[in-house]
């Protein structure tokens, strides 16, 4: 069986291992890739000629060659699409999801019941560990410079809580840029978080596999406010590596595993340029709650957290993950001749 696959990330599906978490979809490129493969799968970056092309990112990105079975692939974070999208994801002859609830703004966008869920997976890489309080109490926090991440809210909470506390520490590892502020009470900029905060640190560089995985072994906590998520790499990882985590939980296929779930409500967006219709909103107030929670109760969380990431692992394997997916391919075959 050969299929097409494109995806917003096609040149980072064959990535050197050691650069493959450059970010969600160049992550979920190689691991389907490899995925597909171990199966009997014979994956093809772009080939016009294959029988069948699977598509994965934004259906305005969709690319496929006038006679192949067309797999659409979407993940996303709003209840609503962007104009245009639902032409492109009704010219496709099966619409996949990454997770249960893209499926349902898919459906509900659509009016297509047949969304196929193929939820992504997480790798032995991130292996759990068992954690200990340390001196320093260290949260951690992704996404930045995505407005949707909350990386403004996060900084905000641990300064009105640890401002400056040397017992305590928030590192934010962003994506090339910044764009967390701390400002003065008239609402001007008075700088970068770090210049203020001596227990604020933050890292733009690309990190390798290994160190990003290294990153997580060496600090305490998750702090994950985010709007919504398409893949939701990082919690899941996270998790797989025994970290107790915070996080908005509604939209995650693994919302069970969320050591500290943060409550969070639908709302219009603030960006429905990006984002159209609603996402999940949080309260400051509620954040520094579920900071402090971890904190005062960290030793019950890690033995929770330590316990789940077994599960975690055996559940989002990538082969296991992967399986319902090869069987709707081998039927799609099947049933066209291919």
């Amino acid at each position: 069986m050969e299929v097409s696959f494109t995806t917003a990330a096609e040149e980072m599906a064959n990535l050197n291992d050691k650069m493959k978490d450059l970010n969600g979809y160049s992550h979920a490129s190689y691991q389907i890739s490899q995925a597909f493969s171990r199966a009997g799968i014979d994956v093809k970056i772009g080939r016009v000629s294959s029988p069948v092309g699977i598509s994965m990112g934004f259906p305005s990105q969709y690319r496929f060659t006038p006679n192949q079975y067309k797999i659409g692939y979407t993940a996303w974070e709003s209840t609503e699409l962007k104009e245009g999208w639902e032409d492109q994801i009704l010219r496709c002859d099966d619409i996949w999801a990454t997770s249960s609830w893209t499926a349902d703004v898919l459906r509900n966008a659509t009016g297509r019941e047949d969304v196929h869920v193929y939820p992504h997976g997480l790798d032995i890489d991130w292996s759990p560990v068992k954690r200990k309080r340390k001196n320093v109490f260290r949260f951690l926090h992704i996404g930045e410079p995505q407005a949707r991440k909350n990386g403004q809210m996060v900084v905000e909470a641990f300064a009105e809580l640890f401002g400056n506390d040397p017992d305590y520490q928030l590192i934010l590892k962003c994506t090339n840029i910044n764009t967390t502020r701390v400002f003065h009470q008239d609402g001007t900029i008075a700088g970068g978080p770090d210049n203020k905060y001596s227990n604020i640190r933050i890292t733009t560089a690309p990190l390798t596999h290994e160190q990003m995985i290294e990153l997580y072994y060496k600090t305490d906590a998750m702090v994950y406010p985010t709007m919504g998520e398409g893949f939701g790499f990082i919690p899941l990882q996270a998790l797989g590596t025994g970290m107790p985590t915070i996080s908005t939980y509604d939209w995650a296929e693994y919302k069970k595993y969320i050591t500290v779930p943060l409550d969070s409500k639908l709302g219009p967006s603030e960006y429905p340029a990006l984002h159209p219709g609603n996402v999940y909103h949080v309260d400051k107030e509620n954040l520094k709650k579920s900071m402090t929670d971890i904190v005062d109760n960290y030793d019950a969380y890690v033995k929770q957290s330590f316990k789940n990431a077994f599960k975690i692992h055996m559940e989002y394997d990538w082969d296991r993950v992967t399986e319902p997916t090869v069987e709707r391919l081998k039927n799609i075959f099947k049933s066209r001749g291919f």
